[in-house]
């Protein structure tokens, strides 16, 4: 199975091993023009980027510098000279201002250019969640506003991604769309041959275009059809598309409908037709530039019938179960029989947890995320969260107990109390807060038990708990008394 690096396959932080410049990364004080490397910051899959300042002024800025393995490629060098040119041509307040540029003592181009506080919007996406219309519309208006410099000077990002978007800290906030290494003219590359093999098209396959995909001929539309993958992740904190499996992610970019992001979380019909739209196979069915498209989206998310303009965002208590599917490493691509098994459990959990009276926050092709609020009365919550641990206790105990199951296929469930973000209404609407960051408690690995944060159980009586991996409790069998109603698992507030 090919297996992408990460569900986004974005730019990722260094490692700790990385940080020890063990693998030929450029340690502190390596000189850079009149610039010396103070610390790396972060790599990707063509350069690494590193703090530096400059010797006589101190003024601190970042440095770009391509992987030593592709310096001895031309096609690469060329690739790397040319993002410079492409941004010095631009030179818009909403893309990275470039100060100077050079080669290493070994050969390898670099760049210098602004340094900038803050996170890329993959990492705020990460830290908080799903974003709000309005918090998602007021993103997308800079990065926007780049774009269509860009195609106004005949070049295509063909790279819109959450990775290459910088978020400054502090007010007024500053957004930055950066990385534009696999920019082109809006011109078809001559002898142009198809896409053929899955991961040679320039790009990230997690938003690549169908045209993209199969080496068509490109134009800005390609970066409006990720503009839609973007505005879906923004509003749903999950991809429209993803499978760990290459072949498979191109085909549903191919052939499969984009899913609607109100299937994730409860969104106006006028959101679902701008992502859709964004998102059709066919170019000319799309918006035809960046500009119709943010026209559209200012009309969607400024709809009165949305009625998002009058509910105030609050914190409340809630708990929450996640269910995250594992499919083993060592199995094969996906068949129909894996297909069917990750189905099957997906909709059972589904029914179950709906039955149970959850809000299914987040719903994808391997996961669930199930949240109840609670009681701001002390003895109320504590059985509100009882009777929810034994919800989940049953989901483990119905999945593990089924006729047949495929054993690639393994189901973590995990539990946790904390805060959750809600927009105020008749039905509330979770937009964020502490649970829907899964990352921070879930666990990273297979767990063969029902699993849950302290949080979660903190005063519930009757629980069998061991320890578990990092900052989480096993639950073993359920016993004493619970006001829930469940008949067969019991558990009870202290």
């Amino acid at each position: 199975m090919d297996v992408l690096a990460t569900r986004d396959n974005e730019t990722r932080a260094f490692s700790l091993e990385e940080r020890s410049f063990s693998r030929g990364e450029l340690p502190c004080g390596t000189r850079a023009g009149e610039y010396t490397v103070v610390s790396p910051i972060a790599r990707g899959g063509c350069g690494a980027v590193y703090e530096a300042i400059h010797l006589r002024t101190g003024e601190r800025v970042a440095m770009k510098v391509l992987h030593g393995t592709l310096a001895a490629s031309p096609k690469m060098v060329k690739r790397f000279l040319r993002e410079i040119e492409v941004v010095r041509l631009l030179n818009h307040p909403g893309i990275v201002e470039i100060h100077d540029a050079g080669e290493l003592a070994d050969g390898r181009p670099f760049y210098m250019m602004e340094h900038l506080d803050g996170v890329t919007l993959d990492v705020l996406l990460r830290q908080e969640g799903r974003l709000s219309p309005e918090q998602a519309l007021e993103l997308l208006e800079p990065v926007c506003s780049a774009l269509d410099a860009a195609h106004a000077a005949g070049i295509i990002h063909r790279d819109v991604k959450g990775s290459n978007i910088f978020v400054s800290r502090g007010a007024p906030r500053a957004i930055k769309l950066l990385d534009f290494g696999i920019a082109k003219l809006m011109e078809p590359d001559e002898g142009a041959s198809g896409f053929t093999t899955a991961g040679r098209a320039p790009g990230t396959l997690t938003i690549m275009a169908p045209e993209q995909i199969l080496g068509g001929v490109l134009d800005a539309r390609v970066d409006v059809y990720a503009l839609g993958v973007l505005l879906h992740r923004l509003l749903t904190g999950k991809l429209p598309f993803y499978s760990p499996d290459a072949t498979e992610l191109l085909r549903q970019h191919l052939e499969e409908p984009a899913p609607r992001p109100s299937r994730r979380t409860p969104l106006p019909p006028a959101l679902d037709a701008v992502v859709l739209r964004c998102m059709e196979k066919q170019p000319e069915h799309r918006y035809p530039s960046v500009k119709s498209f943010l026209y559209t989206l200012r009309e969607a998310v400024g709809e009165p019938t949305s009625g998002r303009s009058s509910m105030p965002e609050l914190q409340t208590d809630a708990i929450a179960i996640y269910l995250d599917l594992r499919v083993r490493t060592d199995a094969e691509d996906l068949d129909d029989a894996l297909a069917e098994e990750l189905g099957l459990v997906l909709d059972l959990a589904e029914e179950r947890l709906r039955d149970a009276g959850l809000t299914l926050v987040s719903v994808t092709g391997s996961e669930i995320l199930a949240v109840r609020l609670l009681s701001s009365e002390l003895r109320e919550s504590l059985i509100e969260r009882a009777a929810v641990i034994e919800i989940a206790a049953s989901l483990h105990e119905e999945i593990a107990l089924r006729s047949g199951p495929d054993t690639r296929v393994h189901t973590n469930l995990c539990l946790h109390a904390g805060q959750v973000v809600v927009r105020s209404a008749n039905h509330p609407e979770i937009i964020g807060g502490d649970l829907a960051r899964v990352g921070a408690w879930a666990p990273v690995d297979a767990v063969h038990a029902l699993c849950a944060t302290e949080a979660a159980v903190r005063g519930i009586g009757g629980l069998e708990l061991s320890a578990g991996p990092p900052g989480l409790l096993l639950i073993g069998e359920l016993s004493g008394h619970c006001s829930s109603p469940a008949p067969t698992l019991r558990c009870r507030a202290l």
